[in-house]
């Protein structure tokens, strides 16, 4: 028999070398890596910088998986020009007549709005309340398409103003978003009004949580003057992980760096070079990202510093840390304020209040639970993985994960078969009881208060409209009387 002739192992290459010594050639593609290798040398790169923002696409040229996530995203489609691709209203001759409720007079039942298309355009023309005349606003921006779409013009000195109604996808309707948040009448004279106030200056109040990098250059006190520019329509990579071209500069060119890159992030859990990762940030840090735009409960003196955060690590100073502002207004209970109202028991229950709950939360506290352990941040109406997002047995397991006492009975804990509505985690310590008036029609979605225990005591004490509990969620067809005497049956004093 032949012997088999044993081949010299291929010699280890140091790449971390300027010029490895070529002792092995191999095929034409190997040698040119290791020329490749040749004449690039690892650089270090400072840990804290100031880059500047390059837009989407620059990220999309690498991130190309993550990027066509993105692309298909709420975040991505929610400020985009107006289009027979973007415009999900009814432009076809339509109208809208104030409801009958706020008819005041006979002049209340013409309609208020005439919306049209002319060559392409779209236009919302508001009566006026003194002249009767309709008086037509070119629509250049649209914003939102899954709930509602609100409607942008630009004015001649740079502002772009909000119109006072908007599409609600649910209804298939117009309504006045602002009067059904305000619990306020609509009318002719308030459509006006509302395109006076300082926070209808779209591109100098609202754009700085709906598009990426927004820069005010100029503007007037009574906000109708501005000169504005944003790097991305929607809310794009850099709003998110903060300026790129450092990154992009440090990567492009240099193929070790990119090895280093990928050993220091996973393998090290280092962050990467010149850009921001939320797991990779301080605690404060990572969660300040959702927070800048979905941690609402703040004063309004607070605004300016949220519109100045910048996700990164800014040698100038930059604010990247918003967690002294996380719990900043107190809940004060009984607070009436919209989006941000506290039930009478002291729970959040306004829609600008999900990101509040979360925090004030145990399992955020003392287990470190973040808002992307459930929610894709690059396709983000997606769960991390499939089911996580509903009350079921794929979400129980993210909760049992640590509560392994319970995963031993959950019987003996919930009092309910397992695997049936009642049973679930989410049913009892996540229920619906943030009030989401979004589409013209009330809603109520999962506070985020995770681990919040059923008081039917509460209820009682302040009522169900003080003070809700998941029990009657499920059995609204009892008194909560009925709650109580099962909760105290069940679970006595163990609060």
């Amino acid at each position: 028999m032949a012997k088999t002739k044993k081949k010299a192992p291929p010699t280890k290459l140091n790449p971390w070398h300027s010029s490895p010594t070529l002792l092995w050639t191999g095929g034409g593609f190997l040698t040119i890596f290791i020329i490749l290798f040749s004449f690039t040398r690892y650089e270090s790169y400072t840990s804290l910088y100031d880059a500047a923002y390059v837009g989407s696409e620059a990220c999309g040229d690498c991130h190309t998986i993550v990027y066509r996530e993105w692309q298909v995203s709420p975040h991505a489609n929610m400020t985009r020009l107006a289009s027979d691709d973007t415009v999900v209203g009814d432009f076809d001759d339509a109208q809208y007549i104030l409801p009958e409720w706020a008819q005041q007079t006979e002049a209340d039942k013409e309609p208020a709005a005439k919306m049209f298309t002319r060559n392409g355009n779209y236009y919302m023309a508001l009566r006026h309340p003194n002249s009767g005349q309709y008086i037509p606003f070119e629509i250049e921006y649209v914003i939102g398409y899954q709930y509602r779409q609100e409607y942008l013009f630009r004015e001649e000195g740079g502002v772009l103003r909000r119109l006072p109604l908007q599409w609600s996808v649910e209804q298939q309707a117009y309504f006045s978003y602002w009067n059904f948040q305000e619990g306020s009448m609509p009318s002719f004279e308030d459509f006006w009004a509302q395109m006076t106030s300082l926070n209808s200056a779209w591109n100098l109040f609202c754009a700085r949580c709906h598009t990426t990098s927004l820069t005010i250059y100029d503007k007037n006190a009574n906000h109708t003057y501005a000169v504005t520019d944003w790097v991305d329509d929607g809310i794009a990579c850099e709003a998110c992980h903060g300026p790129g071209s450092h990154h992009i500069n440090y990567f492009k060119h240099n193929y070790i760096n990119r090895i280093a890159a990928a050993i220091n992030s996973r393998l090290r859990g280092q962050p990467v070079a010149y850009i921001a990762t939320a797991p990779k940030m301080t605690a404060g840090q990572d969660l300040s990202v959702c927070a800048r735009c979905h941690g609402a409960d703040i004063y309004l003196g607070t605004t300016d510093v949220y519109r100045i955060y910048e996700p990164g690590y800014s040698r100038e100073g930059r604010i990247n840390d918003l967690s002294p502002y996380f719990k900043e207004a107190p809940l004060t209970p009984g607070r009436t304020t919209f989006t941000v109202e506290v039930y009478d028991d002291g729970r959040p229950k306004g829609i600008g209040m999900v990101f509040r709950s979360f925090v004030e939360s145990e399992s955020h506290i003392a287990a470190g639970v973040r808002c992307y352990d459930c929610h894709n941040p690059h396709q983000n109406k997606a769960a991390t993985q499939p089911g996580l997002l509903a009350a079921g047995p794929e979400s129980d397991n993210y909760c049992l994960a640590c509560h392994t006492t319970i995963s031993q009975n959950i019987t003996g804990h919930t009092f309910h078969e397992a695997n049936t509505p009642g049973s679930f985690c989410y049913d009892c310590h996540m229920p619906r009881n943030i009030t989401n008036l979004a589409t013209g029609v009330r809603h109520l979605t999962r506070t985020h208060t995770l681990g919040s225990i059923p008081s039917p005591h509460n209820s009682q004490l302040y009522g169900l409209e003080g003070s809700p509990n998941a029990c009657q969620d499920c059995h609204a067809d009892q008194p909560v009387a009925w709650s109580i005497e099962w909760y105290d049956r069940w679970w006595g004093d163990k609060d």
